[in-house]
Formats: structure tokens, C-alpha cells, sequence
């Protein structure tokens, strides 16, 4: 016998999920950024605070002599 038709299960919720992990890792990636700059001067106050390396990205990083290269 043939079942009768359903409507798939709705997508939604997933949605919302992983739109809110986005936003608060970005938050949390802010935060933690400020408070490393905030540690930083407190440690050599008037001086620049240098790049801060991503934690969770194992990727190519590469810094010249401070400064992001540019590839244009």
C-alpha cells in the first residue's frame, strides 16, 4: 500500500542553530580579542599592540615584519 504524503521536516531549526553558533563565536572571538589588548597594556603601556595569532586556525599565517603582507 502506497503511504500517504508527508511534508518534510522543516529545515528551521537547524537554521537557527547554527546562525546563533556564528554570532556568538564571533562575539566570544571579539572578547577575547579585547582582552588580550587589554592585558598587553597593561603589560608596556604606549606601545602597540601586535597581531594576535588565531587560536582555532591551523592554516597558513604569515606576518612581515609586523605588518599583514598585501597581495595586490
Amino acid at each position: 500500500m502506497v503511504e500517504p504524503y508527508r511534508r518534510p521536516k522543516s529545515f528551521t531549526p537547524v537554521v537557527v542553530t547554527y546562525v546563533a553558533a556564528f554570532y556568538t563565536r564571533v562575539i566570544g572571538a571579539a572578547v577575547t580579542e579585547q582582552l588580550y589588548k587589554e592585558k598587553y597594556w597593561e603589560e608596556h603601556p604606549g606601545k602597540a599592540v601586535p597581531l594576535m595569532k588565531p587560536k582555532f586556525y591551523g592554516g597558513p599565517w604569515r606576518v612581515m615584519g609586523g605588518e599583514i603582507p598585501r597581495y595586490e
